[in-house]
This record gives C-alpha cells, sequence and structure tokens, in this order.
C-alpha cells in the first residue's frame, strides 16, 4: 500500500483530500513537522506539500529532501496558488510535479498515479543494488581466499560481479556524474550485473537507445520553442481578460501581461545567443573515447577473460561469476568511458575534466579494479570533432589534483574547428549560460538517430563499442547536446547553474551570453535546481598556460 504524507496542508483542503485518499487504498497521513526526519520516520512513497511559490517557503525542504540519499526518492507534488508563471517556478525549485489550488481530485489522484509509477522502478533498482552489494561482498571475500592459495602455479581470479561487464557500451564518464546521482548509479549496478561483455547484439543496441530517448534528452531548439509557445498562450489570454475587465482587476492583469511579455523578450534574447554560440562553437566540442585496460602491477600483465563460449560470452563459473585471468592470450577486460572536451587553440590544446583523462580519479564506484594487485590504465583516448571521420589520437599533458580539470592536446589537420574564447572575469549569478556536451556517452547520440539508420550502424558496427563510435563518426553523426540555464551560485573554486532540458557532459565548455567560456563543467546533482557544477575557467587558463610553456 503506497504511502503518502501531506505536509503543511491547509486544514479544509486536508479535509477534503485526507478521506478520498484513505478510500482509494492509499496509507495517507499528516504530520506537523515538515523536516527531513519527519520523512525517514514515516519512509512515504509520496508527499504532498502546500506551499506559496512566491515567499520560497518549500524551497530549503526540497533542498535537503533531494539533497539527502535516504529522501531524495520520494516523489513530491506541490500544491500551489497560482497559474503558469507559479507552477513554472515550483518545477525549477525541485518538486517532480505541481497543481495548482484549486484543484479538481480527480486530476490530483491522476498526477499521483503517474509519480508512483515512476517511482516503482527506481525503487526495484535501489533493490538490486543492495543484492549487489551484498554479493559484491561476498566475491570479495571468494577472490581473497582465491588468492590466498598458491599451489597452483597460475595466476587465476575470479572476477567480483561488478567487474563482469567493464566492457559494455554506455558505461561513460558520465558516471562520474552518478556518484551524486543515486538513479545513475542505481542503473550502473543493474548494467554491471546484467551485461556480460562487449557484444552488444543489434536488438540489445535498439533497446538501450530508445530507453535513452525516453530520458528525456531533448534539443535546445524544442525545449526553448515550448517554453515561448506556453508564454505566448499566456500572454494572449491575459489580453482576453483585460478586454473584458474593469476596476481593481484590470490592473493586477496588465501587471502580469507586463510581466509575461518581459519574460517572452528575454527568453527570446537568450534564445538567439544561444544559436549564435552553437553555430560558432558546437563543433569546438569533442566527445572523448577512452579505453581502460588493467594490469598487474608487478609483472605488468594483462587483465583477460578466461576464455569465451561458443556465442563470444565470457566463461563462468557455477556460481555465475566471470573467470579473468594474466595468462594464456584471452580477450583483455575493456572499460569504455566518454567523456567531452573542447578546442581552446589553434596549437590542438584541449581542456577537460581530470575523471575524463584518468577515469578512475577519484572515482572507485565507476571504474572497479578486481584487487589491490592491479591497476587502471588507458589503453587508447581518442577524441572526435563533430562533422570529422577520423579520431585523432589523444595525449594528455597535465592534470590537476586540486581541481577537476586536465589539459589534453591532439594534432590538427589543416581544416579543423575554431577555438573558443575564454573569459576570465568574474561571472554574474543570475546570467544565462549555455552548456554544450556529450551526456551519457555515446548512448546520448544513439538516442538522436532514427530506428532505420540504427539498425545499419549496428550491422557495420560488428557489435562491438569501438566499432559503433567509429562508424558513428564516419556517418558524421557525432554531435553534441545543448542546454541553456541560468548561473546560480558564483564562487573562487565552482560555479553552480541549473540546465533546463538536459544534463551536460562531463569536461564541456560553459559559455556566457557574450560567446565566451567561463567554466568546465564537472559534475551534475539531479533532482533540483541550481545542480550543474562548474570549475571557473581561470582555474584552466593558467593550466593551459603552464602547457603552452611546456612546464
Amino acid at each position: 500500500m503506497p504511502k503518502i504524507l501531506l505536509f503543511r496542508v491547509a486544514q479544509d483542503l486536508s479535509a477534503k483530500v485526507m478521506p478520498e485518499l484513505l478510500s482509494a487504498g492509499y496509507d495517507a497521513t499528516t504530520s506537523e513537522s515538515a523536516d527531513v526526519r519527519t520523512v525517514l520516520q514515516h519512509q512515504p512513497d509520496l508527499i504532498l506539500l502546500q506551499t506559496d511559490v512566491r515567499t520560497l517557503d518549500c524551497c530549503g525542504l526540497l533542498t535537503q529532501l533531494k539533497g539527502n540519499e535516504a529522501t531524495a526518492p520520494v516523489k513530491v507534488i506541490l500544491l500551489a496558488e497560482g497559474g503558469f508563471l507559479e507552477r513554472s517556478h515550483a518545477l525549477d525549485l525541485g518538486a517532480d510535479d505541481v497543481l495548482s489550488i484549486p484543484f479538481e481530485l480527480v486530476e490530483l489522484f491522476a498526477r499521483i498515479r503517474t509519480q508512483l509509477r515512476e517511482k516503482a522502478p527506481d525503487d526495484r533498482l535501489r533493490l538490486e543494488v543492495l543484492d549487489a552489494r551484498k554479493k559484491e561482498l561476498e566475491a570479495e571475500a571468494a577472490l581473497a581466499a582465491l588468492v590466498e592459495q598458491r599451489g597452483t602455479g597460475k595466476k587465476r581470479w575470479i572476477a567480483l560481479g561488478v567487474v563482469t561487464a567493464l566492457a559494455v557500451i554506455g558505461v561513460g564518464i558520465a558516471l562520474r556524474n552518478a556518484q551524486v546521482s543515486r538513479k545513475s548509479n542505481a542503473n550502473l549496478v543493474l548494467q554491471l550485473q546484467n551485461l556480460r561483455s562487449e557484444i552488444l547484439t543489434q536488438d540489445q543496441l535498439l533497446e538501450r537507445a530508445q530507453k535513452s530517448r525516453e530520458a528525456g534528452n531533448q534539443d535546445l531548439n524544442a525545449a526553448v520553442t515550448k517554453q515561448l509557445e506556453e508564454l505566448r498562450t499566456e500572454s494572449a489570454e491575459l489580453r482576453n481578460k483585460i478586454s473584458s475587465s474593469t476596476g481593481p482587476s484590470l490592473s493586477d492583469l496588465d501587471s502580469r501581461l507586463k510581466q509575461t511579455d518581459s519574460r517572452i523578450g528575454k527568453l527570446e534574447n537568450e534564445s538567439r545567443v544561444a544559436q549564435e554560440i552553437v553555430r560558432d562553437y558546437s563543433n569546438s566540442v569533442c566527445l572523448i573515447y577512452a579505453i581502460v585496460g588493467f594490469r598487474d602491477k608487478t609483472s605488468g600483465a594483462r587483465l583477460m577473460f578466461a576464455g569465451v563460449d561458443a556465442n563470444g560470452n565470457p566463461v563462468t563459473d557455477d556460481k555465475g561469476n566471470i573467470a579473468v585471468t594474466t595468462v594464456g592470450g584471452g580477450r583483455p577486460v575493456y572499460l569504455h568511458v566518454f567523456g567531452s572536451g573542447f578546442l581552446v587553440d589553434s596549437a590542438g590544446h584541449i581542456l577537460t575534466n581530470h575523471h575524463v583523462l584518468e577515469p578512475w580519479w577519484h572515482n572507485a564506484k565507476a571504474i572497479p579494479v578486481p584487487n589491490d594487485n592491479f591497476e587502471p590504465t588507458i589503453v587508447s583516448m581518442s577524441a572526435y570533432f563533430p562533422g570529422k571521420e577520423a579520431p585523432l589520437p589523444v595525449r594528455v599533458q597535465g592534470v590537476s589534483e586540486d581541481f577537476d580539470l586536465g589539459l589534453a592536446a591532439v594534432d590538427l589537420p589543416e581544416s579543423h574547428p575554431r577555438p573558443v574564447s575564454i573569459d576570465q572575469q568574474t561571472a554574474i549569478s543570475g546570467s544565462p549560460v549555455v552548456l554544450i556536451g556529450y551526456p551519457t556517452g555515446v548512448e546520448g547520440i544513439l538516442a538522436r538517430v532514427d530506428e532505420p539508420t540504427l539498425k545499419r550502424i549496428a550491422q557495420a558496427a560488428g557489435n562491438n563499442t569501438e566499432g559503433l563510435v567509429q562508424e558513428l563518426a564516419r556517418r558524421k553523426l557525432i554531435r553534441p547536446l545543448v542546454t541553456q540555464g541560468h548561473l546560480g551560485v558564483v564562487g573562487p573554486d565552482r560555479l553552480v547553474y541549473d540546465a533546463q532540458t538536459t544534463s551536460g557532459g562531463s569536461g564541456g565548455p560553459v559559455f556566457d551570453s557574450s560567446g565566451k567560456v567561463i567554466g568546465v563543467n564537472f559534475a551534475i546533482l539531479t533532482g533540483f535546481s541550481g545542480s550543474n557544477f562548474a570549475v571557473p575557467i581561470a582555474h584552466a587558463a593558467k593550466m593551459l598556460e603552464a602547457g603552452r610553456a611546456g612546464r
């Protein structure tokens, strides 16, 4: 029976809603206290929170709920006074849904059912994660016991369950962001449990692309167009009301119309600026593709699958664990990771994140190592620029231990993208920003490919990750995604900003309204507004200066 908790709901509204919830079979209750402790005590599936959006009285509570690992999965529907503007603001604050007061109970129940349906798969994922962690601990114990046996003369390890899918497509640099995203982390564990090798069938490829589409990756034009249409509709409605109104209400309507028209003008201007940035610099943002292997620290021997079955899948023991070894000529255990970077000069320098160039940096969860005898290593790293078929080998020139920044270099062809411009001036809170990158790596690209083309790509790629990326490049389908937002917090060590359409890829550039880069994106905290983080470009500029000087 789903649990619903009512927070700060007025007595008359509660008296109307509560009996209906109970009669519908929900376990509903109210609470005088509205805080994280109360949520942890009741453990609801969904919260109905009444609020006045204009006073931001719910902002602190929403931030605490969505930022707490234990309460982040709880769905929150805000019950708010007002119309379109108030609902938009409430969604920006981090609510899962908003319903304007007054409302019809039938609509409330429909929205509750929708949120609970969305929550159910996440709940199943969390249970799978807990089970996976338990199995991982059991595998670690078995691994330790096996390594201690030295009489066989042959080094052989039964890999942890989490290692079984090191070669799976899509476990990309976006997993760095999964450290702060519970849903992404849960998806990672399921992928690592269920997929066994870098072999990915055509049906699996189509399924994963479809899931990426359903995740809501929208392009910039579609998102902005939708907002403009809604605002223009509201403006027209207000004009109709003004034409037939008199007295005190006329002044209020006129004020709301001016605010709406002002927002339309602002959004149109920001959209125009964003499209100019995309036109000038989207080809300067590259997909960085790295293949990570594992080697024995003492002997340097590579970690390999002990064998494969008739279908090309790694062999397993009687418990379903993948068998790996360091002897023989088996297929190496590889992890395919993706990130973003951007060209900063004609000498071929690329700025990105430290964790893109060294995916294991502060990132043990995403780059699982069998035991202390092994270390991850870069087998190959390439940069794919939009519109270019050939990948460019990447050379790491430097990484920062203080900030999530990395500097790389490539040998540019004669015809190369236009380098971005950098602005080291202090960014201004509230100003618009544009983020360009490759969220979810290759899956985000596949999500924008039509199904017939996707089938042809799968056939031509030979069902392996490297071939897939090369085929996407050959067809010139590697293009970044674009997100618009606004700066929230501007600090000396980080910028915090919202992303209205989709999360950004690690290492992607953050542009200001003048078309200059002000930061390097490095993480996202999903669930509420102001969720993206970037390193201020001033820190990256110092690294770039040192790299150009050869230091």
